[in-house]
């Protein structure tokens, strides 16, 4: 979203079981307007606009079409959605089905196609590692597990007693990754008539807490089998960057190409990462690259926002951690614990969960985030643009 427009999104969070404040899954919408005063960037309002379905903890919120799925952290569910939007933009949404995970605290899923083009949703449950295998029947609705992938091991961090997986990611050839954040491994899975078959796993630093996965843009790819992997480092405070290998007769043909460090505290816990290309940042200059851009990382603890660049092959440092500022230290996020970032355009939507707020950032054409709006939302986790 640019100068002028409107967006809404969806957003999510830990509701009054754990004590917290999300009434469910709401909308909030944002404005965007030229500034009358001289000053280039627009005017950004946001606003509430109702609770769509009162459910318990959606900490996680996954659109497919004019689908919606939820995860209910606190009550080991996945929910089912049709969105149904009217006149004057209103938004409703109606339940297809609701049923329980067979894991504990599901935190992550995602809609997945098998080898046969059938749709699941795949679910990372963090309290006991497992991750479960959903079928979506024809009409959206989401199913009881008809599989379920258990973990193994642990770290060296108190906070890794066990399995904890936290991430699904499909590739684009096929397969899917998921993180196990306790045991510090990336599973790697395929698709075997129907069934999600597990082949092993890259093994990550001890210590590093593999959270968050993400797609990056690759220079010069042309087939699915050309790609790039950021994973955030929950303890680590890294971003490490998987590709595949040139051998292709390995078990897993899977690497890690680079670490980078973030320059966390010692207690912190890096978390969510949005990728901004240039062409969002300069839609007006021909010359601006889809594929390279910048990461915005947060770091939960020291309340940051930390930033990388992306050239289309490599992660870099945009200064050294130690210098003041966005591209070395980092800039506030304007909150406590951000745990999801949510690029919109040339905006940055940070859900900062434990201060109960939302905060917009303006990006500038050359990646610089300046602070533009804030809205009380309780405990949010999550965003998902409609």
């Amino acid at each position: 979203m640019n100068n002028n427009g409107y967006a809404t999104t969806l957003t999510g969070g830990f509701g009054s079981i754990r004590g917290s404040h999300c009434p469910g899954i709401e909308a909030l919408e944002i404005f965007a307007s030229a500034a009358n005063d001289g000053n280039n960037a627009p005017s950004i309002a946001l606003r509430k606009a109702g609770v769509l379905a009162a459910i318990p903890s959606p900490t996680w919120i996954e659109r497919d079409g004019n689908l919606l799925y939820a995860v209910l952290e606190d009550t080991n569910e996945v929910a089912a959605f049709r969105i149904e939007q009217g006149n004057s933009n209103n938004v409703h949404l109606t339940e297809l089905s609701h049923v329980a995970t067979l894991g504990a605290s599901p935190t992550h899923a995602v809609i997945c196609a098998d080898d046969s083009g059938n749709k699941h949703l795949i679910v990372a449950c963090y309290a006991d590692g497992h991750v479960c295998v959903h079928p979506i029947a024809a009409d959206g609705a989401v199913l009881e597990a008809a599989q379920v992938l258990t973990g193994e091991g642990r770290g060296p961090l108190p906070a890794q007693e066990g399995p904890h997986a936290h991430w699904i990611l499909p590739l684009p050839d096929g397969r899917v990754l998921s993180t196990d954040l306790g045991a510090d491994r990336i599973y790697v899975h395929h698709w075997e008539s129907g069934q999600l078959v597990r082949d092993g796993a890259v093994h990550l630093a001890p210590g590093t807490g593999p959270r968050d996965m993400h797609l990056l843009p690759v220079a010069g790819s042309t087939t699915a089998h050309d790609w790039r992997v950021a994973v955030v480092g929950e303890w680590g405070n890294t971003v490490t960057l998987l590709g595949p290998t040139a051998d292709a007769d390995t078990p897993i043909d899977i690497q890690v190409l680079q670490t980078v460090e973030l320059g966390g505290d010692p207690a912190d816990q890096a978390a969510s990462l949005a990728f901004e290309p240039w062409r969002s940042l300069q839609p007006d200059n021909a010359a601006a690259s889809k594929i390279a851009g910048i990461t915005y990382i947060g770091l939960r603890g020291s309340e940051r926002i930390v930033a990388l660049g992306w050239d289309g092959e490599q992660l870099h440092r945009l200064a050294p951690t130690g210098r003041p500022g966005w591209q070395g230290h980092g800039i506030d996020c304007v909150g406590s614990r951000p745990r999801h970032i949510l690029p919109l355009g040339n905006l940055l939507l940070v859900a900062n969960e434990v201060s109960n707020n939302v905060t917009v950032f303006q990006l500038d054409d050359d990646g610089t985030p300046t602070r533009t709006a804030d809205l009380p939302s309780g405990s949010p986790t999550v965003f998902v643009q409609l």
